[in-house]
């Protein structure tokens, strides 16, 4: 079965260099001697929005830079991407196995077929920024067999194998987290600039108190929900979570939940819901900061950019980690923990049951949170990546740290 699979992968690898969009740079910018930037990370929202929001302050400092954006045929990206208006380069992603099984045994050949299509891509960019995930690994090797300088952005408080690699070859190691560098010697040299994200979502931060009730009562207008009762924002990534979704449901049908209000993002390829007086289902959030600043309290999986995301708009959080990877989310939800903004509920844990006895408890304690002082806006994390790949290309850097 493995030898078929493999056979398979030849002919693919014959195939990719007959196509024109992996032949060829895709930016006719970048022929002509425009500066190229490649963006990397593809597969979840939380390696495609940090990338996104790093993309669009480059745009706003440099309008002739030429972009492409390497991702996944199967991700979030290919909605994103082609939205934000970046060109989207797709390539084979490798997970890495974690147990030895067919996809162990086709392991390299599939590497091999990524990197050789990453080469196509990267070959001639003056910069390479990747933030993880499934295609980013064969993109910071090809950067390296080229000579192209890599900026390489961890989210997670515990770093992934792609950035694991990809911080022995970049000429700028970034992080999310200070534990990160504290835990971890070959991380010490790292800069800690927090997370790229959404704009919209950090000019939160900003507003005035009153400008901030304002937009809300407009918000829970729009929703046909009251500023009376509580609002509990629900979702479990940009997938969202069979998990979550059917405790959430059934506690929306419930007598416990009649004085409570519901946005329940159940993801883009699950079935929506009917939506009732105190519930409203949707397949996927585009306006997320609106929806941030309508919630009293919100339960979600504990990704990296969500978690970041949650203490930007300084809401309490119950997080439910998906027990995924090598344990980075319940690390990442370990970090609002201590700082009193969120509690973890284990997957286990979390369902009916669980909510009926304290969801009420919860919303007073997210009351409490809410109400204390907001931290200071800093310089924001798209910025500071931002200026590290500008100077990268103005020093002509080739990966020298």
């Amino acid at each position: 079965m493995w030898r078929a699979e493999i056979q398979q992968l030849r002919p693919r690898s014959r195939a990719i260099r007959k196509r024109s969009e992996v032949l060829k740079v895709s930016n006719q910018e970048a022929l002509a001697g425009a500066r190229r930037v490649v963006l990397v990370g593809g597969g979840t929202a939380g390696h495609v929005e940090p990338a996104l929001a790093v993309g669009n302050w480059l745009r706003t400092q440099d309008s002739s830079l030429a972009f492409d954006f390497i991702g996944t045929k199967s991700g979030i990206e290919n909605e994103l991407v082609p939205a934000a208006g970046f060109n989207l380069r797709c390539i084979t992603k490798v997970p890495l196995p974690r147990r030895l099984n067919i996809s162990a045994i086709t392991f390299p050949f599939r590497f091999i077929l990524s990197l050789f299509q990453a080469l196509r891509i990267v070959r001639g960019a003056s910069v390479i920024i990747g933030f993880g995930g499934y295609v980013s690994a064969s993109a910071y090797v090809a950067g390296k067999m080229t000579g192209v300088p890599i900026v390489i952005h961890e989210a997670n408080a515990l770093p992934g194998w792609s950035n694991r690699l990809g911080a022995r070859l970049a000429a700028r190691v970034a992080v999310a987290f200070p534990s990160v560098p504290q835990k971890f010697p070959k991380w010490k040299m790292a800069s800690v600039v927090g997370m790229p994200i959404r704009r919209n979502i950090s000019e939160l931060a900003k507003l005035s108190e009153p400008a901030l009730n304002a937009k809300r009562t407009e918000i829970l207008q729009s929703l046909g929900f009251t500023a009376e009762l509580p609002v509990v924002l629900v979702f479990g990534g940009s997938q969202g979570s069979l998990a979550l979704n059917a405790a959430i449901q059934e506690f929306a049908r419930s007598i416990e939940a009649n004085k409570i209000q519901f946005i329940h993002a159940v993801g883009m390829k699950n079935s929506l819901p009917v939506a009732t007086t105190n519930y409203r289902p949707l397949s996927y959030i585009y306006e997320m900061a609106d929806m941030y600043l309508a919630a009293d309290l919100i339960i979600s999986r504990s990704g990296a950019v969500t978690c970041a995301e949650i203490e930007e708009v300084h809401k309490f959080a119950v997080l439910v980690p998906l027990a995924i990877g090598n344990g980075e989310q319940v690390a990442n939800a370990q970090h609002l923990v201590e700082d009193g903004a969120a509690l973890i509920c284990t997957s286990q844990d979390f369902g009916l049951d669980w909510l009926k006895k304290n969801l009420v408890s919860t919303l007073d304690s997210a009351y409490r949170f809410n109400a204390t002082p907001r931290k200071m806006v800093s310089e924001s994390a798209d910025q500071l990546l931002g200026e590290m790949a500008l100077a990268l290309m103005k020093n002509g850097l080739k990966g020298e740290r």
